[in-house]
């Protein structure tokens, strides 16, 4: 199954229900990947010399976040990012806003996601520099999610850490 064929099927109920608070960028992204390969994201007319035959083909959204477009794309991305790693151990740490701050959220989601991606990775920080801890500066990867599995407006912060720090001072890492 495509999720062109879900975004299809579901593209009215979800206009009903979140047609005022959806963001336009969301509903772009929508959009390129139900027209992705087909007429409406435009065609190319390709021909063979040899045998006279030839047909139109669509194009691709080429939108980051169409499955049939980037699928190469983010696998490159990901080829690169592992070459990044550190050999030390990683941690994954999830944050999770309130149930009661969920509303304020869903209406200023803006404001409210970047103060807590503040809100984490100053928490974190302080955890790494407490000489209790590690003494030391980490590093971390923090990507956000705002629903559940089930689809829940169920805001979340994924952090990855690195098991090790540097100490800028002593020019020291830690592990």
């Amino acid at each position: 199954m495509k999720i062109s064929s879900i975004i299809n099927q579901y593209k009215d109920l979800f206009a009903d229900k979140y047609g005022d608070v959806a963001l336009p960028s969301h509903l772009k992204a929508m959009d390129a990947i139900c027209n992705c390969r087909t007429p409406a994201a435009g065609e190319l007319y390709v021909g063979c010399p040899d045998c006279n035959h030839a047909e139109w083909k669509p194009l691709s959204c080429g939108h980051r976040s169409c499955p049939q477009c980037q699928n190469h794309e983010a696998n490159q991305w990901i080829d690169r990012q592992q070459g990044k790693l550190l050999p030390v151990p990683y941690f994954l740490i999830t944050f999770t806003l309130p149930n009661e701050l969920r509303s304020l959220a869903f209406h200023n989601q803006r404001l409210v996601f970047s103060f807590l991606f503040l809100c984490v990775s100053s928490t974190l920080k302080d955890f790494g520099l407490n000489p209790k801890n590690l003494g030391a500066e980490i590093g971390m990867t923090m990507v956000l999610h705002t629903h559940s599995r089930r689809l829940d407006f169920h805001p979340h912060i994924h952090v990855v850490v690195p098991g090790g720090g540097v100490d800028k001072r002593r020019r020291h890492r830690y592990i």
